[in-house]
Formats: structure tokens, C-alpha cells, sequence
């Protein structure tokens, strides 16, 4: 059995309905988490309408165990606690127009920045042909030659 299979922990932390971190906590620290987040349990229904709230979403198996709506100091104190389980996305790299020599955090700036020039506001220039260009599987992506940025 894998890691990855061994711990299916979940806790998902959702603020101002802007944005999520998930964490993987062990099972031991999971469960002392729902003991102490216990009697702030609400409803799911009730908490999609709430706006401005600090939302812990616990789930087991991607089976919901609960959803808590807690103040600010808790949340950034439980936040703290589960810095060393956080489950971090790809990080993304950045990317160089050759032709400008303008560089872009990632590869979706990189598009806006290829439709604003274009005009092209209704089709949004896809960030996953950039990409493909800076890795070598395409010559040019919308008129531009790209490549990965290494510092």
C-alpha cells in the first residue's frame, strides 16, 4: 500500500468564498481536529449561503465528516497547526517571449498578455499552447516564440 492511499485525510480551508488550502493531516491529528471543531458543526446548505466566514470542510475516504464555520483566530490557528500537512499545487514556472524578451509569472499571464495584444477578448488565448511551445513540441505559439525561465 502506497502513501497516498494510506492517508485519505482531508481538511479544506475556505475563506471569504475566494479560495481553498487542503491539508493532509495523519489520522490522529484528523481526529483530535473534528473532536475540537465539533460544536461549531453546521449544516452544508447553510454554510454555501454565508459569505465572509472563515469554513473548515473535513472530509474522510472523500466522504464529508462535517463543515465548521469558526472566528479568524481560529482558523489561523488551525491553519498553523497543519502548515507540515499542506497539500502545495504544481508550483508554475515562468515564462519569456523571445521576440519581447518580457517575462511572465506563468504561462496563463503569458495568454492574457497574448490576447490584450491580439484583441482576441472572446477567445482567450489558451495557456497550454504556450507551453507546449516552451517545451519544445511546437515552434511558435500565436506568433511568438517561448521559453521557460531558469534563474
Amino acid at each position: 500500500m502506497t502513501d497516498l492511499t494510506k492517508n485519505r485525510n482531508t481538511a479544506t480551508f475556505k475563506q471569504d468564498n475566494c479560495g481553498s488550502e487542503t491539508y493532509r493531516p495523519d489520522a490522529e491529528l484528523f481526529y483530535s481536529l473534528q473532536k475540537e471543531l465539533e460544536p461549531y458543526r453546521v449544516q452544508y446548505a447553510r454554510c454555501k449561503k454565508i459569505k465572509g466566514r472563515f469554513i473548515i470542510v473535513l472530509k474522510q475516504e472523500d466522504i464529508k465528516m462535517g463543515t465548521y464555520k469558526v472566528s479568524a483566530q481560529r482558523f489561523t490557528k488551525l491553519k498553523e497547526k497543519l502548515q507540515p500537512y499542506r497539500s502545495l499545487p504544481a508550483q508554475s514556472k515562468k515564462v519569456r517571449c523571445v521576440e519581447t524578451g518580457q517575462i511572465f509569472e506563468n504561462a496563463k499571464h503569458a495568454s492574457r498578455w497574448v490576447s490584450y495584444i491580439r484583441e482576441n477578448y472572446f477567445n482567450v488565448c489558451s495557456p497550454d499552447l504556450i507551453k507546449q511551445c516552451c517545451r519544445g513540441k511546437q515552434k511558435t505559439s500565436y506568433g511568438y516564440h517561448w521559453e521557460f525561465v531558469t534563474e
